[in-house]
């Protein structure tokens, strides 16, 4: 039993040393042939950097977890291996594609249902029952498989979401794959603490480069997506899990909900906010704007290792007061504390934005006034001498009322 444990500690270690160091040789290279290609993202009045940048980082991830797959096939019991090869590589291909040719909204969204789809196939990723959860037990295979792909579309898109600043998707899926790994690890289900592990290895070796201000590169949609259906399968199959099998965290199977809420709370509660101030003010909901909370606090004057730092340790800080509340104090105190955080996420945003949405418009101004003023200038150059003067003490005078 101990040589078996130890086997398995082993290849783990050596599985996820492997990815971390294949993630950090194959980088550079795309990098490189990216640049050489004329592959890379141009800044624009949303983007949060001014140069630009190689993508297609994503890259990397697919073939990470591909290899590990492939190793891990021993601890396959359920054979659900080949199912996820082919929906990771629909949902890199779509990305791929997106990256290429910028793909319109609804057949970047028809390649991830089709991608999503496939998992449907397997009945480990679908959300049989609700074990009771809101009072709801079983479910039909109908309700079942639309509320499964709901669900893993949902987090897939948010994830993607987030994705906006240096470090902001890397760091928020660390945490949110360590938290699954360590729940794996205590539920022995070492196929999915290998695929856990292998996403941390790949995000943390990704940020030596997103961080880099010399060899910057950005993950694109390709990485997004297969990161996002990666950690989205991984939602599925725990919520797939009987009762008895959370058991040794000490947790009922009703209360694991709240649990995974708190675990993915960055991504859910930001596009959950910024599609309620698009529909609030009549926008589609899918269209783009700064309202997202890394545009936020990069407004507010943090920087983007900042702000993306800041929103891992609220990550983490959420995921262990939500764990704490649920095994001390059950369910109903923990949908106060996923409220109060919620309300609170909520205040915060709402004024920070509204105090530098009102910082910005008077900065436009500030820029309208000036160019207004300066052809003024430019055409005063026609008048006689006598009027010039005084014209330009006027425009002096308005430049000092409004700067």
């Amino acid at each position: 039993m101990l040589e078996v444990i130890m086997s398995n500690t082993v290849l783990l270690i050596l599985l996820s040393s492997g990815v971390f160091f294949l993630t950090l040789f194959v980088l550079p290279r795309i990098r490189e042939n990216s640049l050489k290609l004329g592959l890379f993202d141009k800044p624009d009045h949303r983007s949060s950097h001014s140069n630009i940048v190689p993508t297609f980082g994503g890259i990397s991830f697919y073939l990470a977890l591909l290899i590990t797959l492939f190793v891990i096939q021993k601890y396959d019991v359920n054979s659900v291996g080949l199912t996820l090869v082919v929906s990771i590589s629909i949902l890199f291909f779509t990305g791929l594609k997106d990256d290429l040719q910028n793909l319109s909204p609804k057949m970047k969204f028809l390649g991830q249902i089709i991608g999503v789809a496939f998992l449907m196939i397997q009945p480990d990723f679908r959300i049989v029952s609700f074990h009771g959860f809101l009072g709801i037990y079983e479910l039909s295979t109908s309700v079942s498989v639309v509320l499964s792909m709901f669900l893993i579309l949902s987090f897939i898109n948010a994830y993607n979401l987030i994705d906006g600043i240096d470090g902001m998707a890397s760091i928020v899926g660390i945490v949110i794959a360590s938290s699954y790994g360590f729940i794996f690890y205590k539920l022995n289900m070492l196929f999915y603490l290998a695929i856990s592990l292998a996403i941390v290895s790949m995000l943390f070796a990704f940020l030596r480069f997103n961080f880099s201000p010399r060899k910057k590169i950005f993950m694109g949609d390709t990485g997004a997506l297969v990161v996002g259906v990666s950690l989205g399968l991984l939602t599925l199959k725990l919520l797939s899990l009987g009762a008895n099998a959370f058991q040794v965290l000490a947790i009922n199977r009703s209360e694991i909900p709240l649990l995974i809420l708190g675990i993915t709370f960055i991504p859910i509660f930001d596009i959950l906010r910024v599609m309620l101030i698009r529909l609030n003010r009549k926008q589609p909901i899918f269209s783009p704007d700064r309202n997202h909370m890394h545009h936020i606090l990069i407004d507010a004057g943090l920087s983007h290792r900042r702000a993306s730092i800041l929103c891992g340790i609220g990550n983490i800080a959420i995921v262990l007061i939500m764990f704490y509340s649920i095994r001390e104090f059950g369910i109903l105190a923990s949908i106060f504390v996923l409220f109060f955080f919620t309300s609170s996420f909520l205040l915060m945003f709402f004024g920070m934005n509204k105090t530098y949405a009102n910082k910005r418009r008077k900065v436009r101004l500030r820029n309208f006034l000036f160019v207004i003023t300066s052809l003024f200038r430019f055409r005063s150059k026609g008048l006689e001498n006598q009027y010039k003067l005084a014209f330009n003490q006027k425009l002096k005078k308005i430049r000092i009322l409004f700067f």
